[in-house]
């Protein structure tokens, strides 16, 4: 069978890192708003408790992880003016935790940096079900989805440039939110990011198939995909071939996928200084929402 010249491209882009990177900055949004829940009242398909005297919102740990959330909720961190687009930013963490900071906080500065709004999301863990976590953590992505639309512009953003963008488990989340066959009527977002995400492929082998079914994460026949960015290394045990493969997958549906693979990097660097896809992601994200006309020319 031959090779598409897709996937040759992307083949390609294993082996090299990535030089580019605009480094352009925006105006800088305000400061973070305080967090707001998820949900009004007790959040729906709850199997767990908080044990006595903890925060059900979430027990911090001294890097900055959270865990142990019963109460998801979110933080908004609008843009500094009016029409930009708005990114629902899910830290990864395995479906176990939180990674908030460097896969959050500093994902959220960044946006807002480069013209964005964004809204970190605290969805609930750890897992519920062992063997499909993924399936709260959908739930209260979702809700979260619909206040966004409902207050984008209260917070400087165009309900119709409404992203999700995640990390890991959070890339996970983030790609079932917006492929996922399951409850094909829910409202999906308008643009899709996964920055290293787990769990696309049946087992963590860069040979292996991507999970489909409604338990999957490629889209229902007949669905034209929204447009997606991927992040990746090369190097991560979480094979960067899961990101090729979805994003081929989704072209191959009428989709508008692009994939930026670093040499080398691993796996957890977030918006950070650790390795080179660390630094310099976000500027290449910048460059691809301004070709999407979501962000304008600085």
């Amino acid at each position: 069978m031959k090779t598409s010249p897709f996937l040759r491209l992307l083949s390609l882009a294993l082996g090299t890192a990535l030089l580019g990177g605009c480094a352009h900055l925006g105006n800088a949004g305000s400061a973070p708003l305080p967090p707001a829940p998820v949900w009004a009242g007790t959040p729906p398909a709850e199997t767990l408790k908080p044990k006595s005297g903890q925060d059900p919102k979430g027990t911090v740990s001294k890097s900055g992880g959270r865990g142990d959330v019963y109460i998801p909720e979110y933080v908004v961190w609008p843009a500094a003016k009016p029409g930009a687009p708005i990114v629902i930013v899910c830290p990864g963490g395995g479906y176990g935790g939180l990674a908030e900071q460097h896969e959050g906080v500093e994902v959220a500065r960044r946006l807002n940096a480069l013209g964005s709004a964004a809204v970190v999301l605290r969805y609930r863990v750890p897992r519920r079900d062992p063997l499909k976590p993924w399936i709260v953590p959908v739930m209260d992505a979702r809700r979260t989805l619909e206040l966004v639309r409902e207050h984008a512009a209260e917070w400087n953003a165009d309900p119709k440039k409404v992203g999700i963008l995640g990390f890991s488990a959070g890339g996970n989340l983030a790609a079932r939110v917006a492929y996922s066959p399951a409850e094909a009527d829910a409202a999906r977002p308008d643009f899709a990011v996964m920055i290293y995400p787990a769990y696309l492929f049946e087992k963590d082998k860069p040979d292996s198939i991507l999970r489909e079914g409604p338990d999957g994460v490629v889209p229902p026949p007949g669905t034209k995909p929204i447009p997606a960015f991927f992040a990746h290394s090369a190097d991560d045990g979480y094979p960067a071939e899961g990101s090729m493969a979805l994003a081929a997958k989704l072209k191959s549906m009428g989709g508008s996928a692009e994939v930026h693979v670093w040499a080398k990097g691993g796996h957890g660097w977030g918006a950070s200084e650790r390795c080179l896809a660390a630094k310099r992601w976000t500027d290449v994200l910048g460059e691809w929402m301004i070709d999407r006309g979501l962000l304008k020319q600085p």
